[in-house]
This record gives C-alpha cells, sequence and structure tokens, in this order.
C-alpha cells in the first residue's frame, strides 16, 4: 500500500507497514494539499462496502466532519475533502478505523486535503490450499448441501447481489434479511437460473427478517431441523447451485446481543503459565464485586477450566446477566473461590466506538450486525451479501439461518427452531389481519 502527499511544491511518497489483519481493510490515500482534486481521482464511484464503513462512523464524527463523509456518501463518491484541521480531527478520533493518515503533513489552514479511501478486494482473495476455505476442502462437503440448496435463494437489488434467501412456501415466499433488502430499489431473486420480480411481504424487524413474495409455484421448502449444534461442531453456508460457500464452527451457544443484555465480568486478560491473569479490574464489575483484584490469576469459571482468553470469554458468553457462577483464582500463589453475579452492560462512548470500527478490520460487517434478541456465533468468514440463507451441519440439517457477519472472528445466526417460530408467527398474523379485512 502506498500513500502519495503531494502540494504545490513538493511530492513525497512512503510505504506503510502493517500486519495482515488490518491490511485487509487498509486505505489507499491520495492526497491533495492544493486546490485541484489529481484528475485520477475526480471520479471515484464509492464501492459499497467504503460506503458502509463510511455509514458506520457517521454517528461517532464532529458536526463537520460528519457532514464532509455524509457529502460524499450522497455524491457516490470515495473522495472527502478535509480543511487540516478538520482532518486533525478525524484522524484522531477513536471511530477511525484507518492507519496512515498521521503520515500526511499538514501545513497551514486554509489548504484543502482531498482524500480517496479505498479498499482492497477481500472477495477476491486468493485461498491458499491448506486454508479451511480452500475449494478442495469445501468441494469435499458438496454432499452435505444438496438438501438445503433446493431451498435457497439468492436476492438482487438491480444487478447487484444483496442477500441470500430461504424458501418457505411453495407457492412464492422467500425468507431474508431485512436490512439487506428494505429501501434498496428493483428487489429480485434468483433460483435455478430463473429470475423474479419481488417485493416485500412481511417484516419481523426485532430479528431483522423479511419475508418476500415472488410469482412462483412447486418451490422446495426448507426444512427446519430440531437438532442443536454442539460447540466446535462444523458449520456450512449453501448456494443455490449447491457449493459450499464457506465453512466456520459453531463458538457460542444461542444469547442476547442486545445493549445491556451480554452478561460481563469486567476485567482486563492476559495469559498466565496456570490460568488467566486479570487486571483493570473495574469498581462495581462482577469480578471487583465478588472480591477478585488485580493480577489474581483465574483457573476456572463455572466449572471449565480457562487456559487462554478465547476461553475465559466463551465461558462468559455462556452465560447472561444475573447468572451466577463460581470463580477458581489464585491470588500470591493461595488457590481461592468465589462467586461472582455476572452484570449486562455495553461499551459507551469513544471506547464503543473504537471496538466497533477495529473489529471491521478483516471483514466487511453488515448492515445490521446487532441487537438480536437471541443468535448463536460461527466463525465462517461471510460477507454480507452471504446472509440470509440457510446454514446446515455435516449431515445437511439446516440448524440456522445466517443473520450478520459481526466482525473479523464472529457471525451471527437464528437458531433454526426460533425462525420457523417467527415465520409462523409471520405468516399467523397476516391470516389474522386478512380475516378481520
Amino acid at each position: 500500500m502506498r500513500i502519495e502527499a503531494m502540494n504545490s511544491s513538493q511530492s513525497t511518497s512512503f510505504k506503510i507497514r502493517r500486519s495482515l489483519v488490518r491490511r485487509c481493510l487498509a486505505v489507499a490515500l491520495v492526497c491533495g494539499a492544493i486546490l485541484t482534486v489529481p484528475p485520477s481521482v475526480t471520479h471515484a464511484q464509492m464501492a459499497q462496502d467504503v460506503r458502509d464503513i463510511f455509514e458506520g462512523m457517521l454517528e461517532h464524527l464532529d458536526d463537520d466532519v460528519r457532514k464532509k463523509f455524509q457529502t460524499a456518501i450522497d455524491r457516490d463518491t470515495t473522495q472527502v475533502e478535509f480543511t487540516p484541521d478538520q482532518l486533525r480531527r478525524f484522524r484522531d478520533n477513536p471511530a477511525n478505523p484507518f492507519d496512515g493518515l498521521e503520515k500526511i503533513k499538514l501545513k497551514g489552514r486554509t489548504a484543502k486535503v482531498v482524500l480517496n479511501f479505498e479498499l482492497p478486494s477481500m472477495r477476491n482473495r486468493r485461498v491458499g490450499v491448506h486454508e479451511r476455505q480452500s475449494p478442495l476442502i469445501l468441494d469435499g462437503l458438496r454432499s452435505s448441501a444438496t438438501s438445503a440448496a433446493a431451498s435457497t435463494v439468492e436476492v438482487f437489488s438491480k444487478d447487484r447481489q444483496v442477500a441470500m434467501g430461504a424458501v418457505i412456501k411453495s407457492d412464492g415466499l422467500v425468507l431474508t434479511k431485512l436490512s439487506e433488502v428494505e429501501n434498496r430499489p428493483a428487489i429480485r431473486v434468483e433460483r435455478a437460473g430463473i429470475s423474479y420480480r419481488a417485493k416485500i411481504f412481511k417484516k419481523n424487524k426485532e430479528n431483522d427478517l423479511a419475508i418476500l413474495k415472488i410469482k412462483a409455484k412447486n418451490l422446495v421448502v426448507i426444512n427446519w431441523s430440531e437438532v442443536t449444534p454442539k460447540l466446535g461442531a462444523f458449520l456450512l453456508t449453501v448456494s443455490p447451485e449447491r457449493e459450499v460457500l464457506a465453512l466456520g464452527t459453531y463458538s457460542v451457544q444461542p444469547r442476547s446481543t442486545r445493549e445491556g443484555e451480554q452478561a460481563f465480568l469486567g476485567v482486563q486478560p492476559i495469559v498466565a503459565v496456570n490460568g488467566i491473569r486479570v487486571t483493570d479490574i473495574q469498581p462495581g464489575s462482577a469480578s471487583h464485586n465478588a472480591g477478585i483484584r488485580d493480577d489474581d490469576v483465574i483457573m476456572e469459571i463455572a466449572g471449565k477450566p480457562t487456559t487462554d482468553v478465547a476461553s475465559l470469554v466463551k465461558v462468559i458468553r455462556e452465560h447472561r446477566p444475573g447468572d451466577q457462577v463460581m470463580i477458581e483464582y489464585q491470588r500470591n500463589g493461595v488457590t481461592q473461590t468465589t462467586q461472582a453475579t455476572l452484570a449486562g452492560r455495553g461499551l459507551a462512548g469513544e471506547r464503543a466506538a473504537r471496538f466497533k470500527m477495529m473489529n471491521r478490520l478483516g471483514a466487511v460487517p453488515s448492515r445490521r450486525d446487532g441487537d438480536f434478541p437471541i443468535v448463536f456465533q460461527h466463525d465462517t468468514p461471510l460477507f454480507p451479501e452471504q446472509c440470509g440463507g440457510p446454514m446446515v451441519d455435516l449431515d445437511g440439517q439446516v440448524v440456522g439461518l445466517n443473520i450478520a457477519r459481526k466482525g473479523r472472528a464472529a457471525s451471527f445466526a437464528l437458531p433454526a427452531q426460533h425462525v420457523k417460530t417467527l415465520v409462523d408467527e409471520m405468516l399467523r398474523e397476516d391470516v389474522a389481519r386478512r380475516n378481520v379485512d
């Protein structure tokens, strides 16, 4: 990646070095500290991934800086023009996920700084033969995709795929992700080479679901499984062509992701020899109230060993606010136990903004990626347009509906039986309304 800084008297260039993960959402910047925009970027059209990044930052920016990004969104351009002061404030804002801005030399107060934001195409990244998403591995799992693929569709807005979907009625009802189809033009559904015009028939905003209506008959209806996957089980995302689009593992049992409904212990974990050493104990947090103090080493929570940070986070996320858990820990070499009542809270302010934007590194999150009443978490590397369709286990049973890509290591799915209940309720409401009318 290169950043070129140009002004009327000089031209300099330099390279930015960073980790592979951070490079996934790097931006290429063309900075013109001159009064005219460089000709090569005057018509840079905005990709949807860049638009989503811009929209995600808006609520966290100063008024005048927010207007700059909103103008870029409205004009469908990746260019944003700043004053030096505006660029400094954007660079230092916790919601800014872009590195390298500090390399731009800002001189004077009246100069214009024009940045062109670009994202490398993660969709075209070459997957290594030894990676889990290798085509050789995915092709070997095609037999597991056969049944669900017959009920899977792709959803488009004009010529761009925006979601997947699942057939829920043979006469033309398709379930998909609401936020990816709502307020988009020319929605259509493709299945087996046939394209159907679609309109939104029913909505469930709480769970981000939409039922689309198309003119079709004799479609194969999805069969929701009653099986609950075990932690660590392999899960597949399938296409209508019986392809396995991606492979993941079931990593966290169903829980709420609503603000204040996630369980927190209130510690900063660090790997130690015999467990997890904790620091930054937050006053009033579950850990503080249970008597845990800085430099204690947690060895076990709720009967499960905490051998690394992931295992500690995992066991906490398996619980809800208000749950009581036993904690075994060491202090100065002495093993002790205590009981903690897990609290529920959400990140706020600058910490929340920074966490949200940093979580985008290495992923393209969905338009809506949280605030769900109940989802299970898996680590499938999905793109937003791959959400809305079925997720199956290795036996081909539909265990969930992909509902969001959250970040670099997390995707969410609605449990199959929860989806079935929601669909029944949505259709029952429609029948009741028509009977009243």
